[in-house]
């Protein structure tokens, strides 16, 4: 019984792990269009574009722990167009 209560808590902590890198996106594109800085520096594309790798990443990773499989695939620009 132990092993899927540490597995849950395993994917508790990806899923607030990918909450946090969501609203580090979210910012770091505001900051970029509005041409404002960000953690003390102002962005490029290259440098939003590796945020959103990073997040994508870490969905994968999670849709592999929870499904076996990544379900729902995502590209940088799709993700740079949402909201």
């Amino acid at each position: 019984m132990a092993q899927p209560a540490a597995r849950q808590r395993e994917l508790d902590a990806m899923r607030a792990e990918l909450d946090v890198l969501r609203s580090k996106v979210y910012a770091a594109k505001v900051a970029y269009l509005n041409g404002t800085l960000f953690e003390n520096r102002a962005l490029t594309y290259e440098d939003l574009r590796a945020f959103a790798s990073d997040y994508i990443q870490k969905t994968y990773a999670y849709q592999k722990a929870v499904y076996g499989k990544i379900k729902v695939r995502i590209s940088v620009a799709k993700l740079l167009r949402q909201r």
